[in-house]
């Protein structure tokens, strides 16, 4: 059950051997954050006063999401710094992922050492950014959406959730990677009970993903929005 916590929420999310990881989610009006207290109280990267206020917010916006997972790990409330190449810089204690729309913001954090997952995405999708993915070849191969809709994915959904189970995917891999890599690098092999997906890298991306490599992923559908994960 989701907790509900003044313009913030929790979900759950279910990974093998009954480990949960939280989510936290932070709601916002759009327009509501630049030149506030929401502002003033995050720590910002470079080049920050030259954005536009829709990166602005929404990066604030993550930072937010950051900060209640934080408290809800109870680990020190401290500003994470953004990479040069955009990714967070997480402290050695713990890991995480962001991932944000025009009007909320996903942040999970995690130890390690407690669930033996070394790395983890997130992504946030509206169900309305589906009717805006039309170029299914770039996304995937005809084979990973027939494993969707055998797995009980409704056909209308099937783009838009590969899609951001993808994203997940490169957000976790990122860390090890180091570059860009296309999203069909990677590819759905198969889906347990339609909730549980696993994902092969098809080609050498680094000394530490190498030709067939494996992660693991999941989604979850609440409020309009898509919610998936992937983790290795």
């Amino acid at each position: 059950m989701d907790v509900k916590v003044s313009g913030y929420s929790q979900t759950q999310i279910l990974l093998p051997r009954s480990h949960v990881l939280h989510v936290s989610h932070f709601v916002f009006k759009e327009g509501s954050l630049v030149a506030t207290d929401y502002e003033a109280s995050v720590a910002k990267p470079s080049g920050y006063n030259n954005w536009r206020n829709k990166r602005k917010e929404t990066f604030l916006a993550g930072r937010l999401a950051v900060r209640h997972a934080q408290g809800c790990l109870n680990v020190p409330l401290e500003d994470i710094a953004k990479a040069e190449d955009g990714a967070p810089i997480w402290p050695n204690e713990y890991t995480g992922s962001i991932s944000h729309t025009d009007n909320q913001a996903v942040a999970v954090l995690f130890r390690s050492s407690q669930i033996g997952i070394q790395y983890i995405g997130i992504d946030l999708e509206p169900f309305g950014n589906a009717e805006m993915l039309n170029v299914t070849d770039s996304i995937g191969l005809q084979c990973e959406f027939e494993i969707l809709i055998s797995a009980g994915v409704k056909k209308e959904l099937s783009v838009l959730l590969l899609f951001s189970l993808k994203e997940s995917v490169y957000k976790a891999l990122y860390p090890m990677v180091g570059e860009f890599f296309d999203f069909r690098d990677v590819e759905l092999t198969s889906c347990e009970g339609g909730e549980y997906f696993e994902f092969q890298v098809k080609r050498q991306l680094s000394q530490k993903v190498s030709l067939g490599f494996v992660l693991h992923g999941g989604y979850k559908e609440q409020e309009g929005y898509l919610l998936t994960w992937a983790y290795c």
